[in-house]
């Protein structure tokens, strides 16, 4: 986790033409609104809206219009560089609604450094316990694996090594040549995109008596495991078992998508996407303890904001 170079937060203030406080952004915000004359500039920090706007902003909410401190909320270091911390991860918030990811900051906090590796080992605990119970891998499900191939490229690999060639017996080229032919044969389709230009040029030996150079080069980038066409996250399968479910959907016993997991998890199936947030946060204050959280910020606060902004972005 690499800090920021600059301040978290700029504390910049956006008000109506009416010189209400709207929201709270960054310079770079004020700066797009002054450079296309939606704005002038009341002081350094702060601009005034030259039209109407739609919505009401941030205005209530107390969380969003505050001064925000540049430090860390557990343990409140400033001089060293902080990181944003997701409450909730990110391999699960973006798989979220917009409605609760759009324009929503309370559940992302500045932690230093030592405070961020520290609570994330607690965190690694509970996506092991949510990939147990939803069934979830945490590199995913959907992968192709070609482990039958790792014969044929470390053969490839042997063949176009011009120097390791060199000394090796022709016996054991022609068993190198066998091992790489096979894979060749095996993954054809697969090679063909991966195989560079045609060369104007014959193949030398030992190349004229078996797979060709461009085959054993798309061999040697072929991945042994990579992504499907049906690949899906860790997060992505947590985040979809927590939407509701129509009734048939459930499994061919007529058990529950919750069957089989802790009476906890099946608690956050039952609460979907607001009860799962409320127990991120909750576990972040058990294992983290925070001592700096900003004024306002709630466990309890709504994973939806009940405002709008009603400006361009």
């Amino acid at each position: 986790m690499i800090p920021r170079a600059k301040v978290v937060y700029e504390n910049c203030s956006v008000l109506d033409v009416s010189g209400r406080l709207l929201f709270r952004a960054p310079r770079k915000r004020l700066d797009w609104y002054l450079m296309r004359g939606l704005a002038t500039r009341v002081d350094d920090t702060t601009i005034r809206l030259t039209f109407q706007n739609k919505g009401t902003g941030r205005q209530g909410e107390q969380f969003y219009l505050q001064d925000m401190r540049n430090e860390c909320v557990v343990c409140g270091a400033t001089s060293c560089g902080l990181t944003m911390h997701h409450v909730v991860p990110h391999q699960y918030r973006q798989h979220m609604p917009d409605s609760v990811k759009s324009r929503s900051s309370h559940d992302l906090l500045p932690l230093c450094i030592a405070c961020h590796d520290a609570y994330e080992r607690h965190a690694t605990v509970l996506k092991m316990h949510l990939r147990d119970c939803f069934d979830a891998p945490l590199d995913g499900r959907g992968w192709i694996v070609r482990d039958d191939c790792a014969r044929g490229k470390r053969a490839a690999a042997a063949l176009l090594d011009e120097a390791k060639v060199a000394g090796i017996p022709p016996p054991q080229i022609d068993r190198l040549r066998e091992a790489a032919r096979l894979a060749v044969d095996a993954y054809r389709d697969v090679l063909a995109p991966l195989m560079p230009p045609p060369s104007e040029h014959p193949d030398p030996p030992p190349f004229s008596a078996g797979p060709s150079v461009r085959e054993l080069s798309a061999l040697c980038a072929l991945p042994l495991r990579e992504r499907g066409p049906d690949y899906v996250s860790h997060g992505e399968i947590v985040v979809a078992a927590l939407a509701p479910s129509p009734p048939d959907d459930a499994n061919a016993s007529g058990d529950p998508a919750s069957a089989g997991m802790c009476a906890d998890c099946s608690a956050l199936v039952d609460g979907g996407v607001a009860a799962f947030v409320a127990a991120w946060r909750a576990h972040f204050l058990r294992h983290a303890q925070p001592r700096r959280l900003p004024e306002h910020w709630d466990p309890n606060y709504p994973i939806r904001s009940s405002s709008s902004e009603g400006l361009p972005p």
